[in-house]
């Protein structure tokens, strides 16, 4: 073979040779290529954004939950209602400037007097601050006005007694019951009977009567003044 026969033979090798050689090149690539898409559009990544909406939806139910809990609370605040430790000040229950239910009958047997005056019962002399009202046992005993019960109690001298707040610092004693329907918290309407008239053991010589007592703050007060009424 001549010389130059075998340097175009030689040419065609090499020229087939850096063929095959750009052809592997370029099926590298689109292997590469594909392999690098598909991967990059693989469903597999879904289930991650849906975990991703589920933490955010679940945040908000969460957020929701916790915002409505303080409502909740509230709401039983308010239902569950504080009682006051006096009536609120008003035209309908000022003293001296309303109108006054007589808590019993208007039969007084014994007047308010600041004076020392011989008690029957005990056998000394001593201050009748209070107005006591002549009734039967039994007789029902009515507020002289709105107001808050203060307390219900047994006192030794004065039996069974029931403190109404009726505003304006003016708190009424009911003196000498047998039994009371209302207890400590409760609110009453003037006129609405409070409970049921009975003894005052260091009065009992006067016979069946409820010793009404008035105070406006500190100070005792005839309760016929207090009501607007006379003897």
């Amino acid at each position: 073979m001549s010389s130059s026969n075998y340097k175009k033979k030689q040419n065609k090798n090499t020229k087939a040779l850096f063929s095959i050689i750009c052809l592997c090149i370029i099926s590298l690539g689109l292997i590469v290529y594909f392999s690098t898409s598909s991967k990059n559009n693989n469903p597999v990544n879904e289930p991650t954004t849906i975990v991703e909406t589920t933490e955010v939806q679940h945040a908000v139910t969460v957020k929701e939950t916790t915002t409505a809990e303080p409502e909740t609370q509230e709401n039983d605040e308010t239902e569950a209602t504080t009682v006051p430790t006096s009536m609120p000040l008003g035209d309908g229950n000022t003293p001296y400037k309303s109108y006054y239910q007589y808590p019993l009958g208007e039969e007084i047997i014994k007047g308010y007097t600041k004076e020392l005056v011989m008690d029957n019962t005990m056998g000394d002399f001593r201050a009748h601050t209070a107005v006591d009202f002549s009734g039967n046992e039994g007789d029902e005993v009515l507020a002289i006005n709105d107001g808050l019960v203060c307390d219900v109690y047994t006192d030794p001298k004065y039996g069974l007694c029931v403190e109404i707040d009726h505003g304006g610092e003016l708190v009424a004693k009911y003196c000498g019951l047998e039994s009371a329907n209302v207890k400590t918290g409760d609110f009453v309407d003037i006129g609405n009977p409070i409970g049921n008239l009975g003894v005052v053991p260091c009065e009992s010589a006067d016979g069946i009567h409820l010793h009404f007592v008035t105070n406006v703050g500190s100070n005792s007060v005839n309760p016929l003044d207090v009501m607007g009424k006379t003897e």
